[in-house]
């Protein structure tokens, strides 16, 4: 299987997440095997230290001296742990710790096998997943720019062990592995052992449960991935506008593809219930959000969108003393700087201190209007989502409101008639995801 990764494969160069247990051995030698026959690939291998117990040293040093003999470059990285660290929230560490070690021309190799790929699907039992989550671990992710590769998932641990017996290999017996306290050791100690004993043949007919739900989980998603195309906006927001027309489950399953292209952890069925529910349904002119994680769900108007979330800066004031010079602006808004293809604005009197705020309640007066108005109508008609309002800067001198740049000027009179050109240069978007794995 290995062989033909690397034959189908145009990259030559892998590393193997290499713990030291028995998978992630056979995995090592087994490429070490291939490189005799195939010179040109490259491989190396990086070791996650979890500094849980006294016996880490010895596993670093184990995996150092197999890959020295053996001359396979070897990292060593450091995972530092807290007390509420679960079993889920150290496999997202490693990973990315391993996201961030591998170059865009390496593979990410991993010894999972059938055991660990039927331990996750009754994790996924456990958890009542829908077909998506029981459709276990893939052969192949892409996470970000970036390839994993499991050659082991059609092997049994069973298999692995002979081979590596016939080689004479020796491995890290991780003792942890055998605490039923935790859910995947249970499942492995205390459940599969008495299924396979009634039934000899279950973990590969879990295989191929598993295989059937990624194949219709493949299907759906290259359907709605298709259809959702209707519904998304320019902006990457979500179209709802006729979603009231529309079957609750289908509705629900649009939010589930929409969410999945955002990169982040597949949010529970209840939430996305409750996204259609307090979100979708809710009335036009409310103003819902869903928290998730590090980031929103929010309603405006006929639409509905994924945001990150951004630090409050309603009580901020920056003083512009030099206006020679840019100012910097709070949550990554850009900068404002004195420039001739700006907005064209009255100038501040010599005794006038120039500063920004990004919050103010009332009515004012535009130019262009010949009536006041609050604020909040005005954000209404330039279609100014409640959630970037109080991320717009608003120039004041001294007290005196002048204009929410970009949006609006005030129509003040007496003031001077002279004028100064400001320009806010920033890459104001209202999505801002970056790549996480989960």
């Amino acid at each position: 299987m290995i062989r033909k990764i690397i034959t189908l494969t145009n990259n030559k160069s892998f590393v193997i997440a290499y713990s030291g247990g028995l998978d992630s051995t056979v995995l090592l030698y087994k490429l070490i095997a291939i490189k005799k026959i195939i010179s040109d690939i490259k491989i190396r291998a990086i070791h996650i230290n979890h500094n849980l117990t006294l016996s880490s040293k010895k596993w670093v040093k184990h995996c150092t001296e197999h890959c020295k003999k053996n001359s396979v470059p070897l990292s060593i990285k450091n995972l530092h742990q807290d007390k509420n660290n679960s079993e889920e929230k150290l496999r997202i560490k490693r990973y990315n710790i391993m996201y961030h070690n591998l170059s865009s021309e390496e593979i990410l190799l991993t010894g999972h096998h059938m055991n660990d790929q039927c331990e996750t699907f009754f994790l996924s039992l456990k958890r009542g997943s829908g077909p998506t989550g029981l459709s276990g671990m893939s052969f192949e992710t892409i996470f970000g720019q970036k390839k994993i590769i499991r050659p082991f998932l059609n092997k049994t641990k069973k298999e692995l062990q002979l081979w590596a017996k016939r080689k004479n290999l020796t491995w890290i017996e991780d003792f942890s592995n055998f605490e039923t306290h935790y859910d995947r050791n249970y499942i492995r100690h205390k459940i599969i052992p008495i299924i396979e004993k009634k039934w000899p043949f279950f973990l590969k007919n879990c295989l191929r449960t598993i295989k059937i739900c990624r194949e219709e989980t493949i299907l759906l998603n290259q359907f709605l991935l298709e259809k959702i195309q209707n519904f998304i906006n320019f902006d990457n927001s979500l179209n709802i506008k006729y979603f009231k027309n529309i079957q609750k489950k289908t509705c629900t399953a649009y939010i589930r593809r929409w969410l999945a292209l955002q990169t982040i952890k597949m949010p529970s069925y209840n939430t996305i219930q409750s996204i259609y529910n307090e979100i979708v349904c809710s009335r036009a002119d409310a103003n819902p959000k869903i928290i998730l994680c590090k980031h929103e769900i929010r309603r405006y108007k006929q639409s509905i969108y994924f945001l990150k979330i951004q630090k409050k800066i309603n009580n901020t004031f920056l003083f512009w003393h030099n206006i020679t010079t840019k100012l910097v602006l709070p949550n990554n808004l850009g900068n404002l700087i004195q420039d001739e293809r700006g907005i064209s604005l009255p100038q501040p009197k010599t005794n006038e201190l120039i500063n920004i705020r990004f919050q103010y309640e009332g009515k004012i007066l535009i130019i262009g209007r010949n009536k006041k108005r609050k604020i909040k109508k005005i954000w209404q008609e330039n279609n100014i989502p409640p959630w970037l309002r109080n991320q717009i800067p608003l120039l004041f001198y001294n007290n005196t409101f002048i204009s929410a740049l970009g949006v609006f000027i005030i129509n003040l009179k007496n003031r001077n008639k002279k004028k100064w050109k400001i320009s806010w240069k920033n890459d104001f978007k209202f999505n801002n995801s970056t790549f996480s794995f989960y």
